[in-house]
């Protein structure tokens, strides 16, 4: 397999409208994966494995049936299911725009290759997302419901999953170029609304001061998990960057190697 691998995740909250159920921005969807389609013409060596969050779709049911915890009362197991359904619904729909642009993307879901248990990796299928890749195709993964021999179910957010297999192909010696998280912000704000350029394990506990609540939907922990995940990776070596996904060309700027607006975590 080519050693030239980037991840990349698409945020629920530029991809739906996080305050509107069911939500999708279809436009904004479309821009960003003509950013990607253009950066993978210009650079077709390179190998990509993209992960939206859930916006406004998954994470409704999921605090509904609080399905985070597992089988809590007797409607969790009904609860698993829909909250897998609604993740399901929105990644077809980012799939299907991946093909309109020409891309070979196929769905990869971590609830089909991951068993976990007490919320940790017990078993993982890596077979199926290296075909994938030695195949030629785009997987496309998303925030998901898991099964947990311990607690019945649980949830990984996107930048779990994507840190998750980083993680295993660091350890295949397969090189990853970066995270890009593209988000409905330029990237992490400061109390002025400044971004703020590079964070590392050093400066983090001070800027973290400064850390927002997330809008909308949410039960996954939004920007402080996505920067906790991304200082673990940054120890073995694996770069983070947080982007603005309003910004026409950012995203494309960013997987082209060229100066874009955002947050490096190193």
């Amino acid at each position: 397999m080519k050693k030239n691998l980037t991840l990349i995740k698409l945020g629920g909250s530029i991809i739906t409208d996080k305050e509107i159920p069911m939500s999708l921005r279809k436009a904004t969807l479309r821009r960003l994966i003509g950013e990607i389609a253009s950066a993978k013409q210009e650079k077709p060596e390179q190998m990509l494995i993209v992960g939206h969050g859930q916006g406004s779709f998954a994470h409704v049911p999921a605090s509904k049936y609080q399905t985070m915890d597992g089988f809590i009362n007797e409607e969790s197991v009904l609860g698993m299911a829909i909250v897998q359904d609604s993740a399901a619904t929105l990644n077809r729909l980012v799939v299907h725009e991946f093909i309109k642009h020409e891309l070979a993307a196929v769905s990869f879901y971590a609830s089909n290759t991951i068993v976990t248990n007490k919320r940790k990796e017990l078993f993982f299928c890596a077979d199926v997302v290296k075909e994938y890749l030695e195949k030629g195709l785009l997987p496309v993964t998303c925030g998901d419901v898991l099964v947990d021999r311990k607690q019945g179910c649980t949830i990984w957010s996107t930048e779990k999953i994507l840190a998750f297999l980083a993680d295993y192909f660091l350890k295949q010696k397969i090189e990853i170029n970066k995270i890009i998280h593209v988000t409905e912000v330029a990237g992490f704000l400061d109390k002025q609304g400044q971004v703020v350029p590079e964070i590392t394990a050093e400066t983090w506990p001070e800027i973290s001061q400064d850390l927002r609540h997330t809008r909308g939907f949410d039960v996954t922990g939004g920007m402080g998990l996505k920067i906790e995940e991304s200082l673990t990776l940054a120890k073995k070596g694996i770069e983070s960057v947080i982007i603005s996904g309003i910004l026409k060309n950012n995203l494309y700027w960013a997987l082209t190697g060229q100066d874009c607006v955002g947050t490096t975590i190193r």
